[in-house]
């Protein structure tokens, strides 16, 4: 095994007890700032929240504590001149300093509750997506799941001053300073981190995409499938995750939606341990969990990797179809597979990736890669 597979899990599912796990539906890259996106949301099976908004980037969380105008009138910390304050920042009260006149078109109070009433069972943990870091191009975004950290302010239109006055839109900090900063705000040490958001969308050079994965362990993956980062259209990087997993770097996949649209298209569903937002966290880490375009109802019941023979079911009849760096090596069409993997190909294969697509509704899932090298 190279050293930069082992710093994150080559074999995700190894752990899995799939007669007893729990399936809970997330997404790591969620702009929800009303109560009807998020009540939308939650009806088309969100369960554990990881909102992903930004001006400011400030983790909405926990939900109960958050109003509409909310971060138009305070905010946790900031960055002023290029550094991190970690102190509230009161908005009117600041605004005010320099024109009376601006601090009064600001909201007078918080609005409405954007969660006034959520299901007993929902779990939430903080996020953000951070952007504009000082060394790299403006198209370098990422979402945090789990991280705390506080980058930017509403101020996106230049209306009221805060940027004139060195309060920094954005992340402008150096991106491996910005990382450390997130993984210092972890929620759990062992949960969570970076998601590199829409690779294609930004233009992202492969070798830079393989900078900052090589960064930290905690830079855990691409956004694979990214639906409405451009207007009405879906976003998919696949052929970055191949080029990625062929230089034997494990690189987890995720599948999300951006901004909201009519349909949600792109989940996470995790296979965590509990049914906690801790453990949800553990299972992006671990890269326990798996992509669906739709999320409808077609799911992986098994997948596994003994070494020698990787195994799956779905729930129903499938097209399967494994990948590999030599391209596609297998296509299946069943419910159960059973695909031994000889030893002396491993190495021209590097990496194995199984995905499976009911014909009839184009749903798609996406397993994690299996490293093999």
């Amino acid at each position: 095994m190279n050293h930069i597979t082992a710093q994150r899990n080559p074999n995700p599912y190894q752990n899995v007890n799939w007669d007893t796990v729990s399936y809970v539906t997330g997404c790591t890259h969620m702009h929800c700032t009303t109560p009807e996106v998020l009540q939308k949301y939650i009806n088309e099976g969100l369960e554990f929240a990881t909102l992903s908004n930004y001006y400011p980037s400030t983790p909405w969380y926990p939900l109960k504590n958050i109003r509409t105008n909310t971060f138009r009138l305070k905010q946790p910390a900031y960055i002023r001149n290029g550094k991190i304050v970690r102190e509230e920042l009161d908005i009117r009260k600041t605004v005010a300093s320099w024109s009376e006149e601006q601090a009064a078109k600001l909201p007078a109070e918080e609005g409405e509750l954007i969660a006034p009433e959520l299901p007993p069972d929902f779990l939430e943990a903080p996020a953000a997506e951070h952007h504009w870091f000082s060394d790299y191009s403006v198209y370098l975004h990422i979402c945090a799941p789990g991280s705390k950290l506080t980058s930017g302010h509403f101020d996106n239109q230049y209306q009221f001053g805060l940027s004139e006055h060195g309060y920094d839109l954005g992340c402008p900090l150096p991106w491996r300073k910005g990382f450390d900063e997130i993984f210092s705000e972890l929620m759990i040490p062992d949960g969570g981190g970076i998601v590199i958001a829409h690779p294609h969308w930004s233009h992202m050079p492969l070798a830079f995409l393989n900078e900052l994965l090589d960064y930290d362990p905690r830079v855990l993956g691409i956004e694979v499938y990214n639906y409405n980062s451009s207007l009405y259209h879906s976003e998919n990087s696949e052929v970055e995750w191949d080029h990625i997993l062929a230089t034997g770097r494990q690189c987890f996949g995720f599948f999300v939606q951006d901004h909201p649209m009519q349909e949600w298209r792109g989940k996470c569903i995790l296979l965590p341990e509990e049914r906690t937002a801790e453990s949800c966290l553990r299972a992006y880490r671990q890269g326990r969990f798996y992509g669906a375009i739709f999320g409808n109802g077609l799911r992986f019941e098994h997948i596994s990797f003994d070494g020698s023979v990787i195994r799956a079911k779905c729930n129903q009849k499938v097209s399967y179809q494994i990948t590999s760096a030599q391209g596609v090596v297998e296509d299946f069409y069943t419910t159960e597979i059973e695909f031994p993997v000889k030893e002396e190909d491993k190495k021209n294969h590097v990496f194995m990736r199984l995905t499976a697509r009911d014909p009839k509704t184009t749903e798609k899932l996406y397993a994690q890669p299996f490293m093999l090298i």
